[in-house]
């Protein structure tokens, strides 16, 4: 006998997902400013640490191996939230975002930052999704913390990162419809969808930015060991070919002066090489673009066959390690900011006009308590800048 309420549920249901997408869709979202002759954008990532309450040690360290040992199936946000690691990072986490968020809002006042590329892991330590505790984090953790100064009507151009995804399908849904609804500068395209173009438009000159889900190309994310193994990143792993071609397309279509690839993860690294994002990376290299990523919390740059490689990912809890403590291996470093005690907090400015991209890393110095980790002697100048000359094909 046909359910006819359960068909009418369902349709009521698949409606309501259209009514949101064509919302999302036709929705105005705050933009950065058009014709200028210089735009300067900030490049900021894995920041998101406030509003994360970690599981109870009682539940992490006793209840939790007792219920794996019966054989229970433990979600993968339940064991994400119990990672020692992060646990022992929060509180320092939350503090050190917090001051960074000011110095950021202080070096962009300077210097007019107009918009800021997000290089992902926005939410630590598992994400945010459709739930009262997930807008109740959101507004905590990004409406609220980047709300005064430059960055009230400064718009983000968003990606996701490896914790944003922990949620799986729920949270990545959030961040590309809910949120841009929310607040109208979360940008994440019209589609809905964790991959998307933008340009920047000066006044003799164009910028098209293409962002992927860097997630969705790591196999590791796949086995059954990891936290970020869910029916989202199998489903978008299979079909990654469609973020190739999509980048593929967008540049190939664009006669902009700068071609930008956006994602979280690192191609070129001090701590691990994703080289499965070499599809990728081969198209960018193409079409003289440049790489923005994050994931490494430290600030880096890296040069490997004729292509910049911007590394930000130091605006939450830095780890000189990522960096290398400060020593490059091999060639294709060129700065790395960290040294034997810490990697520096910042962020990376754009300067964005027809003749160059002028790039600058702004390292916030690390004075505490008990001593100077990474001192800067003048951090609302950049430790470290260079050029680009050479425009996208």
């Amino acid at each position: 006998m046909m359910n006819w309420s359960r068909l009418f549920f369902l349709a009521l249901l698949a409606l309501q997902k259209l009514v949101i997408a064509e919302y999302v869709r036709t929705k105005k979202s705050t933009v950065a400013p058009v014709g200028a002759d210089v735009l300067t954008v900030g490049v900021i990532g894995d920041y998101g640490w406030t509003g994360w309450t970690p599981s109870p040690p009682h539940f992490c360290l006793e209840v939790l191996p007792e219920l794996q040992a019966a054989g229970l199936v433990i979600p993968n946000e339940v064991l994400n939230d119990c990672d020692p690691g992060d646990i022992l990072y929060i509180n320092n986490a939350t503090a050190l975002q917090l001051d960074t968020s000011s110095y950021v809002g202080q070096v962009c006042a300077v210097k007019n930052c107009t918009s800021f590329v997000s290089v992902g892991d926005n939410f630590y330590d598992s994400g945010v999704d459709f739930t009262t505790g997930g807008i109740q984090r959101f507004q905590e953790a990004w409406v609220g913390m980047y709300s005064q100064g430059v960055f009230a009507t400064a718009p983000w151009y968003q990606c996701l990162g490896n914790h944003d995804i922990v949620k799986g399908q729920s949270g990545v849904d959030f961040q590309t419809k809910v949120a841009p609804i929310y607040d109208p500068r979360w940008n994440f395209g019209t589609q809905g969808l964790p991959y998307w173009t933008y340009d920047l438009t000066g006044k003799d000159w164009t910028a098209t930015f293409v962002v992927v889900d860097s997630d969705c190309f790591l196999s590791s994310y796949l086995l059954n060991t990891s936290v970020y193994a869910n029916p989202y990143t199998v489903a978008c792993y299979a079909d990654r070919q469609t973020q190739i071609d999509f980048l593929a397309n967008t540049f190939a279509q664009s006669t902009a002066t700068w071609k930008f690839l956006q994602l979280h993860h690192g191609f070129m690294s001090s701590a691990t090489n994703e080289t499965e994002l070499a599809p990728l990376v081969e198209i960018a290299v193409q079409h003289r673009g440049v790489v923005l990523n994050g994931h490494d919390h430290c600030l880096g740059h890296y040069y490997y066959n004729n292509t910049n490689f911007i590394l930000s990912g130091a605006a939450g809890y830095p780890q000189a390690g990522d960096c290398n403590y400060g020593i490059p291996l091999g060639p294709y470093a060129k700065f790395l900011g960290a040294n034997q005690q810490s990697a520096a907090n910042g962020f990376v400015t754009m300067d964005i006009s027809k003749q160059s991209i002028n790039v600058e890393y702004y390292l916030r110095d690390m004075q505490f308590e008990d001593g100077d980790l990474y001192p800067v002697p003048y951090d609302l100048k950049p430790s470290y800048s260079f050029q680009i000359t050479e425009h996208a094909i």
